[in-house]
């Protein structure tokens, strides 16, 4: 009797594990289902969304392992991807500040105009937020190959 219940408490174990590698299976075929409409996001520059749906596979499939992995570097290229079009914005934005003062330095008389300084600190500003958006471009290109080699 104990030898018949052991079979039933093994088969029993079996079958659920049997049971929780379809899960597994299934988990990641749907997780890589996630991961290929993000990656299409991002491709048509919908980083949030993108970045959202990276978010939710990660909340709903825990056990999709190597989906989550390659949701990585999808994530990280959403950050480099929406970083360098930042970048692009600001650069412009940058350009047209330094010309705009560039156009003020012939008509300021001793540097003790208020316009000049307030210019001045407003390029400085603008350029350590660039400095920073390049930083971080620079960060996610190092963490993207590093990420890629390790597998």
């Amino acid at each position: 009797m104990k030898l018949i219940y052991a079979f039933i408490v093994v088969g029993t174990a079996l079958i659920t594990l049997g049971c929780k590698t379809t899960e597994e299976v299934s988990a990641e075929e749907t997780a890589f289902a996630m991961l290929d409409q993000a990656r299409d996001l991002l491709a048509n520059k919908h980083y949030a969304a993108a970045r959202d749906t990276i978010l939710s596979l990660r909340q709903l499939h825990p056990t999709a392992i190597q989906a989550r992995r390659a949701a990585i570097l999808t994530l990280d290229s959403i950050e480099l991807m929406e970083t360098r079009d930042s970048l692009a914005r600001f650069e412009d934005s940058l350009n047209a500040v330094r010309e705009r003062f560039k156009a003020m330095l012939p008509r300021v008389k001793g540097r003790t105009n208020e316009a000049y300084y307030a210019e001045q600190r407003r390029i400085f500003d603008m350029q350590n937020h660039f400095d920073e958006l390049c930083a971080k471009a620079k960060f996610y290109i190092r963490k993207i190959d590093i990420d890629a080699n390790e597998k």
